[in-house]
């Protein structure tokens, strides 16, 4: 079972896609920085559409916990989430797995651990984004378990 795994915010989506439980693949997608939040959102939206259309697994995504202590923060993080939650479901098959920050770390592969995302990728990770891609498969790792715990498959 391939899924795809997302690390998310209004600049940067990390995205890394697995095959039953190992790396395949791992990337940044960068909405234009000289746009408003709100049009970067929905480019990510249409950027991740397009992406669903090449495989039929799961979508694991690194919710936002906790509280950034700033409103704006929070909000965007809101914005992006639904975001990406809304075009999931519009695939009526795509079950949603969330994972949190903790779930990410507890991988030992995250954004303050970029050596060991690296060695998984096997190259060097994005120049201006290493922290999103490394999250972004950190989520993977971290989605495995609970997808084969569910029995998820990618017909579900």
């Amino acid at each position: 079972m391939r899924f795809l795994a997302l690390d998310a915010s209004t600049t940067a989506v990390g995205w890394a896609v697995f095959e039953d439980g190992k790396y395949c693949e791992s990337g940044v997608f960068v909405p234009p920085s000289n746009q408003p939040w709100w049009i970067r959102v929905r480019r990510i939206g249409v950027w991740l559409d397009e992406v669903l259309d090449r495989f039929y697994g799961p979508v694991a995504y690194e919710i936002a916990t906790g509280n950034k202590h700033n409103m704006r923060t929070n909000r965007l993080l809101g914005a992006v989430e639904f975001e990406v939650r809304c075009v999931v479901a519009q695939w009526l098959t795509r079950q949603f797995v969330t994972i949190t920050a903790s779930q990410v770390r507890a991988t030992g592969c995250h954004k303050k651990a970029l050596d060991v995302a690296a060695q998984i990728k096997g190259a060097a990770l994005d120049t201006k984004h290493p922290g999103d891609e490394a999250d972004a498969i950190g989520v993977g790792l971290a989605a495995w378990g609970k997808i084969k715990e569910a029995q998820w498959t990618e017909q579900s």
